[in-house]
């Protein structure tokens, strides 16, 4: 039976004529819990329903969709290939030959299988130490021509011998123009003619000219040595000496330049009238009337001057021919003249010759008075080979030190010095204790 109170609204249950259970005992009392803010709603609610609901959906969605709401061609399929149909495909990667084939995972059995026919090559072409015999020139006849300007073979390798390392291509490149080995002017000859060896002392004489003014320019450029009369000497010493007559001064000039200042009155702007204005646009526009006139005067003088005009235009191409030329000229000297990759400066060398009292008519008698490894060198410096270097003579990186000994020092300076220098604590009594 079913009782209810009007005052409470609980609902009894009596099971029995002795026993009677209310629904509060039944599924407890329900909680007050307050809702007011987000916090309160998201501790007190329960969700967990909405949640099982949501992975449901991610589920199917990550599976394809929900089978109920799909059609039969979606879920299934007709399968009309032949099940007797057998290949040699089919039959080879059946699960029972999956043992007979070759498994890349176990290293293969070690035999010998002799040398191969490479290594033999090799050995035969290095054992044979005697040269190869010369191809002739032409299979006709086999001979070539001994002053003709066939080309020459090129030198074959020794084949017990290692072949020679390659260089790269860089350091074969140069970006001079120089050769490698210069040709002398032919007034330094053992047997010249007057005229040459004349061209070559006046050469001579104008490379050490130019060293002489290049000396002097430098000389010149240098700043001169500052000389101080003794008065100046008097003035820059005694500065900041009297400065109470300077500060008195300069307090002076101050007052002296605050009378003085003056504020400007304010400047009143007139506004234009409409006369004014409309005078001022007639006078543009004739200036512009004017300048428009101009411009076409010239325009018809220009047409009377076409013949004078192309005359002028000649004139031009030819400076600007003669410019190009000059600059192919001095581009065509600069390749042969060595490059600044350094510091230094590459001096110009002074041409070798003779004075005319040292001209030998035999070659037995002339003296050579250049160094060959010398020669070398700058010619390598020239072509850009190698940078060009200062000699640094032998120097000292720091300054020595003066330290006066001890034996000159004097008595009293010694006594000082004793008296200064602070004991050293002896702490053996200690260190004894600390043992025992």
């Amino acid at each position: 039976a079913v009782v209810s109170t009007q005052s409470t609204g609980d609902v009894y249950y009596i099971l029995s004529p002795l026993v009677m259970v209310s629904t509060a005992s039944i599924l407890g009392k329900r909680k007050r819990v307050s809702k007011k803010n987000k916090k309160a709603w998201r501790k007190h609610t329960d969700i967990g329903e909405v949640e099982k609901f949501l992975e449901e959906k991610l589920r199917e969605e990550r599976t394809g969709g929900n089978p109920t709401e799909k059609s039969n061609k979606d879920l299934f399929y007709i399968d009309k290939t032949d099940i007797f149909e057998t290949t040699k495909s089919k039959l080879s990667n059946l699960k029972c030959h999956s043992d007979l084939q070759i498994d890349t995972r176990v290293a293969p059995v070690g035999g010998y299988s002799g040398p191969s026919k490479r290594k033999k090559k090799k050995r035969k072409t290095s054992l044979s130490c005697d040269p190869p015999p010369a191809k002739p020139v032409s299979a006709k006849t086999g001979k070539y021509d001994l002053w003709g300007a066939t080309p020459t073979p090129k030198r074959q390798q020794d084949p017990c011998l290692q072949p020679p390392v390659k260089p790269p291509q860089q350091y074969k490149k140069s970006d001079s123009k120089l050769p490698a080995v210069e040709a002398p002017h032919p007034g330094a000859s053992y047997n010249p003619s007057f005229k040459q060896h004349q061209e070559l002392l006046q050469t001579a004489l104008e490379v050490e000219e130019r060293r002489e003014k290049a000396k002097i320019k430098a000389t010149k450029d240098a700043a001169p040595p500052i000389r101080i009369t003794e008065a100046q000497y008097l003035q820059e010493m005694s500065i900041g000496l009297n400065k109470e007559e300077e500060s008195e001064n300069e307090e002076k000039k101050e007052g002296e330049e605050e009378e003085e200042s003056f504020v400007p009155k304010p400047v009143v702007v007139q506004r234009k009238t409409r006369v004014q204005r409309n005078r001022e646009k007639a006078e543009k526009q004739k200036a512009a009337e004017l300048a428009a006139a101009k411009t076409e005067k010239q325009l018809n003088k220009q047409l009377n001057r076409v013949k004078a005009i192309k005359r002028e235009l000649n004139v031009k191409e030819r400076k600007m021919a003669a410019i190009t030329a000059e600059r192919k000229e001095k581009r065509e000297v600069n390749a042969l003249r060595p490059g600044k990759y350094g510091p230094g400066k590459l001096m110009e060398e002074q041409p070798e010759f003779q004075l005319p009292e040292e001209v030998s008519s035999s070659l037995r008698k002339l003296a050579v008075p250049t160094n060959s490894i010398q020669d070398r060198f700058l010619s390598m410096q020239k072509r850009n080979l190698i940078e060009v270097r200062k000699k640094v003579n032998p120097h000292r990186k720091y300054k020595l030190k003066e330290v006066e000994k001890w034996r000159k020092k004097l008595p009293e300076e010694i006594l000082e010095l004793t008296k200064t220098k602070p004991k050293k604590k002896q702490n053996k009594k200690k260190m004894i204790k600390v043992t025992e």
